[in-house]
């Protein structure tokens, strides 16, 4: 969390021509689109994006996880500038960054437990040691019932369990930059209080990460 024990909305107004060192993610559209397009968030701490629309949104998503500026655009991630970077950087760089979408982004075969540790096996096997431990400890820190998820799969699971078991999945990952798509929207009042560890859960594994929420306005 930042100092003010909240997540803070990114500054929209800093020149194009600023070092990108300190950014965890630069987005500058095409000319044209405005610049209340524009984003730019520093590196650390936890962000808001508030009032997205669907097209926008997308754009600035499909920019980031597949690390395709616009003609014309620019996008920075962890203090570089995509556009200058070959394939295989841009791919290295990729795997810095890990998205929740609003649905939980779960293999709908697996269950809880294979959807959360398979990533990591897949790209980090050396640190499957320990894990059942370790994701013991993330379930109760985040207020999950280890006994009834684990074996569930997204079909029996609440959009709340859904969120909460690929949530599980990033912190075991610890990327640098988290974008989480309408964290809160579509749960209840209950659910909503119970992802307000999920900031505190991500800089104890992370403390130098950025975790930024895409929030889609309610009537787009």
């Amino acid at each position: 969390m930042n100092s003010a024990g909240r997540a803070s909305e990114p500054n929209v107004a800093v020149p194009a021509a600023a070092g990108v060192a300190d950014v965890a993610l630069g987005y500058e559209p095409s000319p044209g689109e405005g610049g209340e397009a524009r984003i730019w968030i520093p590196r650390g701490g936890s962000h808001r994006i508030p009032g997205l629309d669907e097209a926008r949104k997308a754009k600035l998503l499909g920019a980031a996880l597949e690390l395709k500026p616009e003609r014309g655009g620019r996008l920075v991630l962890l203090g570089t500038d995509v556009g200058e970077l070959t394939h295989a950087r841009r791919a290295a760089l990729r795997s810095r960054v890990a998205f929740l979408p609003a649905a939980g982004g779960l293999l709908s075969q697996l269950n809880a437990w294979e959807n959360m540790v398979l990533p990591l096996g897949f790209h980090h096997p050396k640190r499957l040691r320990g894990i059942a431990a370790r994701v013991h400890d993330l379930l109760a820190s985040l207020g999950g019932e280890q006994r009834l998820l684990l074996d569930k799969l997204p079909e029996k699971m609440s959009l709340y369990e859904k969120k909460l078991t690929g949530y599980v999945r990033i912190l075991l990952e610890e990327p640098e930059l988290v974008l989480i798509e309408d964290l809160t929207r579509g749960l209840s009042a209950a659910e909503r209080d119970g992802t307000a560890g999920f900031f505190a859960a991500y800089h104890a594994l992370c403390p130098e990460g950025t975790f930024v929420q895409l929030e889609t306005r309610p009537d787009a």
